[in-house]
C-alpha cells in the first residue's frame, strides 16, 4: 500500500510540474545581420534541452522556437543563450501554459519558476476572461534591460486559448 501511495504522489508531482511550461517562443533578435550569424544562433539554440524545433530567420530578425512537451525551459534561459551568441533579445511573443493567480488587483502566471505579470495594456475584453487556475495564453513580453537575467516579466496578453 505504501508503494502505491508513493507512486501516486510522484505521479501527481510530475504532472503538476509538466503542465506549467512554455509552448512556443518567437524571440526578436537584434544585431543579426548576416546568414552565418543566423546559422550560428540557430546551432547555439538547438543545443538547449527541451526544444522540439528551432528556426532562425535573418529576414524577420527572429528565432522561432517550438518547445517539447514537459520541457523545463524558461524565457530567461532562451534569452541568455541569444545573448551568449552575441545578440540582443528584448521582445518575444510567447505561448505558455501555467497557473494563473490574482493577488489584489494584479494577475500573474507562473511557469517553470518564472512569473509573468499581466500588463496593464492587456485589452479589457481579455482581462474579463481571466479566472484563477490553469491557463493557456499568448502574449508579448519585453526585457527592458536586455540582460537576459530577469525571471519576472510583464506580459501583454493577446489571446487566451
Amino acid at each position: 500500500m505504501k508503494k502505491i501511495g508513493l507512486i501516486l504522489v510522484i505521479s501527481i508531482f510530475s504532472l503538476s510540474n509538466a503542465t506549467a511550461q512554455l509552448i512556443k517562443v518567437d524571440q526578436e533578435v537584434f544585431g543579426m545581420d548576416c546568414a552565418p550569424c543566423a546559422y550560428g544562433l540557430e546551432r547555439g539554440l538547438k543545443k538547449m534541452d527541451g526544444l522540439e524545433s528551432v528556426k532562425v530567420s535573418l529576414n524577420d530578425g527572429k528565432a522561432y522556437l517550438k518547445l517539447a512537451n514537459s520541457n523545463e525551459l524558461t524565457l530567461q534561459k532562451i534569452q541568455k543563450e541569444v545573448k551568449n551568441n552575441g545578440f540582443s533579445a528584448r521582445s518575444a511573443e510567447v505561448t505558455l501554459y501555467g497557473e494563473l493567480a490574482k493577488e489584489g488587483n494584479e494577475w500573474s502566471v507562473h511557469v517553470n519558476g518564472e512569473t509573468f505579470k499581466v500588463s496593464s495594456d492587456t485589452p479589457d475584453d481579455i482581462l474579463t476572461k481571466l479566472k484563477p487556475g490553469k491557463v493557456k495564453l499568448i502574449g508579448w513580453v519585453k526585457d527592458e534591460e536586455d540582460d537576459g537575467l530577469s525571471n519576472t516579466w510583464n506580459i501583454r496578453i493577446t489571446e487566451v486559448l
